[in-house]
């Protein structure tokens, strides 16, 4: 029983180790990215949003000005960027109209870690209008502003969860195999061992 909680303990520091490897990884090299769309999001019902999404491998990058004053009416929200990135910007409602707000987010299978930038200045050129992030050039730009202050990081918890299941399983039955083997190898070894003793003749007296 012990055993087993030593190798899910190490299981779990290794596949968290990994998996966040992982992501950072995703961040430095950015492979594979493209545009998804750029869109018309109704936040709430009521907000209007641009919105541009790019993505790469383990990577998502959503870019959004609040372009526009809250509608008179509710209507069906529409154009919504992926899950993790509305959970980085929300709560919607506190920003203020002409707010432009961008996410970079990482993790792989899904996005477990978003880093978040929100300015109201028309003076700072970061993050860019969403209507004019069509090359995926504002996604390097962030890479390089990762660690700028304020440093705004949100995390997914289902998400990490998610992304450690199989890098943990792999490390789990991979130590509960060695542990086998090496009780196996230790039993053949004392059996060995024993099987000698009572073979060997007894010693001669005088």
């Amino acid at each position: 029983m012990h055993g087993k909680i030593a190798d899910a303990s190490l299981a779990l520091v290794s596949a968290a180790f990994i998996s966040l490897c992982i992501a950072a990884w995703s961040v430095y090299v950015v492979v594979g990215v493209h545009l998804v769309d750029i869109d018309t999001w109704i936040a709430n019902g009521r907000d209007p949003w641009t919105v541009s999404h790019h993505q790469a491998l383990g990577v998502g990058w959503v870019n959004g000005v609040k372009a526009y004053a809250p509608l008179l009416t509710q209507v069906e929200e529409a154009g919504a960027p992926p899950s993790w990135a509305v959970k980085a910007m929300s709560p919607i409602d506190q920003y203020e109209r002409g707010t432009r707000v961008a996410t970079l987010g990482a993790g792989w299978p899904m996005i477990q870690v978003a880093r978040v930038w929100v300015t109201t200045r028309n003076d700072e050129l970061f993050p860019p209008n969403a209507e004019f992030d069509a090359s995926g050039a504002c996604l390097e730009m962030g890479k390089d502003r990762l660690w700028e202050d304020p440093q705004i990081f949100v995390w997914m918890p289902v998400a990490v969860v998610i992304d450690l299941v199989p890098w943990f399983a792999l490390f789990y039955y991979a130590l509960r195999f060695y542990r086998r083997f090496g009780d196996r190898k230790a039993a053949l070894k004392a059996a060995l061992r024993a099987s000698a003793t009572l073979e060997s003749p007894p010693a001669a007296t005088p």
